[in-house]
């Protein structure tokens, strides 16, 4: 069985190997797209070089789908995408489910996956993959850094100009943040009716943003319902009707 030790010097020899690979020039922010959304944001989407955050509740996977739709727009130039994922210390160890990436629109082969035991270990994965330019994102699943902790991620992505996605474990009280964004995002039913879900649908609240946003909305503040697209691979702003669907406004 592969020991710590092994399995950390493996990681840091690939990702040392990458960054050593010139990266090919990259967006200054993901678009999210929505003009709603983005709209709501200084850089008009993600900016890369920076942290953002994502809150969810028990049991509720609608933050890893929700990320999960933002990595299907990441250009394919961009790299692969490293997803460290720290699980509850309760629940087993488990990845990503490959068949609802692939129904969000993303790839996991383009997938770099790191389990560590230890949040020390999952905070150091985090930092190095980072500073690599190579990637195309990367992703913490299940890690709320301590705000020390949290400043040095934010530093490396600055370093690193990488796009940095944390999916935050569910907790009664968020710690304080140094990310660029945080959202909150609930999963809602497509169609009326108890048990009814079809489509991917989502409630994402932006709770805090860094220099407001190129439309008028104001930090800490915007609503909006998506729904996912699983023809076009996006997401449209929905209205609920009466007796009926919701149906996509944009």
């Amino acid at each position: 069985m592969t020991n710590r030790a092994d399995t950390i010097a493996a990681l840091r020899a690939r990702l040392s190997v990458m960054d050593r690979i010139r990266a090919p020039a990259g967006q200054e922010a993901l678009s999210l797209g929505l003009a709603a959304l983005d709209g709501a944001l200084a850089g008009g989407g993600l900016v890369r070089g920076g942290l953002h955050e994502f809150l969810g509740e028990a049991a509720d996977a609608a933050p890893h789908g929700f990320v999960a739709s933002l990595l299907a727009r990441l250009p394919a130039a961009a790299g692969p995408v490293l997803w460290c994922r720290l699980p509850p210390p309760d629940a087993p160890a488990d990845k990503p489910y490959a068949p609802g990436l692939v129904c969000l629109g993303a790839d996991p082969d383009r997938l770099i996956l790191a389990r560590p035991r230890t949040l020390e270990d999952a905070l150091w994965v985090l930092e190095e993959a980072l500073r690599c330019p190579r990637l195309g994102a990367v992703v913490g699943d299940g890690i709320a850094p301590p705000p020390v902790a949290g400043r040095r991620l934010q530093l490396a992505a600055e370093e690193g100009g990488m796009l940095g996605l944390l999916i935050l474990p569910p907790q009664g009280r968020p710690p304080p943040s140094t990310a660029l964004t945080r959202w909150r995002v609930r999963a809602l039913p497509d169609r009326p009716g108890e048990g009814d879900w079809g489509r991917p649908c989502w409630q994402v609240d932006l709770l805090r943003a860094r220099g407001g946003g190129r439309m008028g909305v104001a930090a800490d503040s915007g609503t909006w319902k998506v729904v996912w697209d699983d023809a076009a691979f996006r997401l449209h702003l929905v209205e609920p009707l009466a007796d009926g669907p919701v149906a996509a406004a944009e």
